[in-house]
């Protein structure tokens, strides 16, 4: 397993800039949304071009809440002065974990997309906790981890798991600190009225309805609502960024005509794509996460590691796994540096 660990140095200082980096998890949500059996025909996800993704994408109206998950996960796992500081006051207003926010992307049915168990491997400790806003200990989060995986996946196995966490499988996102090793299932929904309770279920994440819609708790979802501001905002950011990558894709991986996009700041960043449609996808998107502020990130070397877990419904979640299956995980995001 290769790895490239980079940390967030400073704020996010430009609007181009700012936009770069929303781009970026749009392609690619949009990349890990098309479905397998053409991601293979093609070579798999190192082989894939931004000219590839235009001809082989399909819209979808889920398209939107796909792309809006990763955006939210990237933007508070680095700290994006948009929403990192109105989350950690949340979490810890409500919530009682304090210290700043930090995610960690879930969410079952991203496995063998994304490196979810990686990602939840790295971050969590056998301490870790989650809290579900009920009396009593919380449970320790890691441990459960194979049985939600497979409870998304089977009815019957939702029973196996406490009461208080069988609904956890509908996460999408754990948000919390490491420091104090406590996290919160979080659920992300593009449409505020898709919000849906669910055991285990603590925070849910929305674009913001109206002016009355503040943080939260909700006694009917059981559910502390975070909703997300749209004027000049990370809402109005993520939608201007996800119409923009749309309008390119629609266009062959082209600069679309001016009608579609009339921001000089828009055509500008498909002018910059455009001229990289024929390189690999996972190359572009570091291009293009440097270009959102190159003195944003300090990344050390790259690092050969083995891979550290393994999953099986046998085995379940194992630290030092004797037989490691290839795989070629990639970061979605960067680290953010701890206070």
């Amino acid at each position: 397993m290769r790895v490239l660990k980079s940390f967030q140095r400073e704020e996010v200082s430009d609007a181009v800039m700012a936009k770069f980096a929303m781009v970026a998890p749009v392609i690619e949500a949009t990349l890990h949304s098309v479905a397998m059996d053409r991601i293979d025909r093609l070579g798999g996800y190192p082989s894939w071009t931004l000219h590839d993704l235009a001809r082989e994408f399909r819209e979808g109206f889920g398209d939107a809440g796909i792309c809006f998950e990763l955006a939210v996960h990237e933007a508070i796992a680095g700290r994006n002065s948009l929403i990192w500081p109105l989350a950690s006051e949340v979490l810890e207003d409500f919530c009682g974990i304090s210290g700043g926010a930090d995610s960690i992307l879930f969410g079952p049915e991203k496995e063998g997309r994304i490196p979810i168990l990686e990602s939840i491997q790295d971050s969590l400790t056998d301490d870790s906790r989650v809290y579900v806003g009920n009396r009593g200990q919380p449970p320790k989060l890691k441990r459960y981890i194979p049985q939600i995986f497979r409870a998304f996946h089977r009815n019957e196995e939702r029973n196996n798991l406490p009461r208080s966490i069988n609904g956890l499988w509908k996460a999408d996102l754990f948000i919390g600190n490491p420091s104090v090793d406590r996290w919160v299932g979080t659920t992300v929904k593009v449409k505020p009225g898709a919000l849906e309770s669910a055991q285990g279920l603590r925070v849910g994440i929305y674009p913001k309805a109206n002016a009355a819609d503040i943080p939260r708790v909700d006694d009917r979802l059981n559910l502390i609502r975070l909703p997300l501001p749209y004027d000049s905002a990370f809402m109005e950011l993520f939608y201007k960024s996800f119409n923009l990558m749309r309008a390119f894709l629609r266009c062959d991986a082209r600069v679309p005509p001016p009608v579609d996009l009339p921001d000089a700041e828009d055509r500008f960043i498909v002018r910059e794509l455009e001229i990289r449609r024929g390189f690999p996808i996972l190359d572009v998107l570091t291009a293009i996460r440097n270009m959102s502020q190159w003195t944003l990130l300090d990344s050390d070397s790259i690092e050969s590691l083995p891979p550290t877990a393994s999953l099986s419904e046998e085995e379940g979640l194992t630290d030092s796994p004797e037989i490691f299956v290839d795989s070629d995980p990639i970061s979605i995001s960067p680290a953010a540096i701890s206070e």
